[in-house]
This record gives C-alpha cells, structure tokens and sequence, in this order.
C-alpha cells in the first residue's frame, strides 16, 4: 500500500513539474494573453477591411444611381429639344463621362446634342460620337 501512494505522490509531483515547467516557457510558444492580442488585432483589422469594401461598394452603387440620374436627365431634355427630338440619340454615362451615339440630321444638331449634355449637372465629360446622317 506504500508503494502505490509513493508512485501516485511522484506521478502526481511530475505532473506538477511538467505543467509549472510549460507554463513558464516561451520558446516560439504563444501565451494565451498573446493569442487573445493577436486575435483582437486581427479582428480590427479585418473589420477596417469590411468597412472599406462595404464604402467602396457604397460609393459604386451611389455612382451608379448617379450615372442613371444623369442619362435620363439627358434623354429628356433631347426630347424636349424641338431640334432634337426626332433623332435617336443613345445616351450611356459612366462616371459621370457621357457617350452620345447614333445619327444625327446636320453638323448643328451634332453640336446642339454635345450643348445639351453639357447643360446638366454631374457631367464631367461628354464623348460626342454622333454622325450626320446621309440623305
């Protein structure tokens, strides 16, 4: 009966030894209050780079709404236009650039579209790609 308390009180202490021991090293080991800084750290990071795609997408969308905004803005006021308004003119915005296709009557309405276009706000470029059209 000795001897069976003798090994468990010397298992028990080298059990103890073994766990002081690891406790203490830092031999490319990680302590648990290091895990938990690089957690958080990594966290932040993480939600700063959520936060950025979600702005970008954002801003994407916003530009979008906008580019829409500005072609139908353009596409009326053609059609108002007692000059222009029988020509089919294709509108297409992005980024606020404007592209005006198709035909046009004479070098004047060419010229009159790119006035139009021009006229409205958040346009920062129009790309007159009209041409007069052969009688």
């Amino acid at each position: 009966m000795k001897s069976i308390t003798k090994i468990t009180s010397i298992v028990a202490v080298s059990t103890l030894v073994m766990f002081a021991g690891g406790c203490d090293r830092r031999d490319n080991k990680t302590t648990a209050g290091e895990k938990l800084d690089n957690s958080i750290a990594q966290t932040k990071q993480e939600s700063k780079d959520a936060g950025n795609y979600i702005a970008n997408k954002t801003d994407k969308a916003v530009q979008s709404v906008e580019d829409a905004a500005i072609t139908t803005t353009i596409k009326a006021k053609l059609v108002a236009d007692a000059e222009l308004k029988a020509m089919d003119i294709n509108v297409d915005t992005v980024g606020g650039v404007v592209t005006l296709t198709g035909a046009a009557p004479s070098t004047a309405a060419i010229g009159r579209a790119t006035t139009v276009a021009k006229s409205v706000d958040g346009v920062s470029d129009v790309k007159n790609q009209l041409t007069v059209k052969a009688n």
